[in-house]
């Protein structure tokens, strides 16, 4: 099962705030047919009581996601803001994060979270890596660097 997908991947992302992150990722999963309408709303609902910022080695990441009720099929997205983008801290939500790299999370099973939140966990902790997505132009670039999440 392919998670990744270049048509999920948006650079240089026009969006101001987490909510902003949140909605355009929902419309780009909802085009592609990952997941159903109202996703996005359920991922936002759930942004704001359980954040999903986290800071990275050198560069914060978030990662929102929602329960599987609206979801097709599992997905990884990739959005690179034009600018940091504040998003509250996973567990701590009085702490914010600037985020350079929105990784949106589609998740099907409860099964298939855990592996990919391992994953996350390692893509976190490197920092090289981070930067490499940060900087990239280049959506076969990324598909490369994040290879390790289709694995999952």
């Amino acid at each position: 099962m392919k998670l990744l997908d270049e048509a999920n991947v948006l650079l240089d992302a026009d969006v101001e705030t987490a909510e902003d992150c949140i909605r355009l990722a929902g419309d780009m999963f909802e085009k592609n047919g990952y997941v159903k309408p109202g996703y996005a709303e359920a991922v936002a609902a759930r942004e704001e009581e359980y954040p999903t910022g986290l800071p990275g080695k050198g560069i914060n990441i978030a990662i929102p996601h929602t329960n599987n009720k609206l979801v097709n099929e599992p997905a990884v997205g990739v959005i690179i803001p034009k600018k940091p983008v504040t998003f509250s801290m996973m567990g701590m939500k009085e702490n914010k994060l600037e985020c350079e790299v929105i990784l949106p999370l589609v998740v099907k099973d409860s099964h298939q979270q855990i592996g990919m939140l391992k994953q996350m966990m390692k893509i976190i902790q490197d920092g090289e890596l981070l930067k490499k997505l940060r900087d990239s132009r280049d959506k076969k670039e990324i598909m490369e660097l994040l290879s390790s999440l289709s694995e999952v």
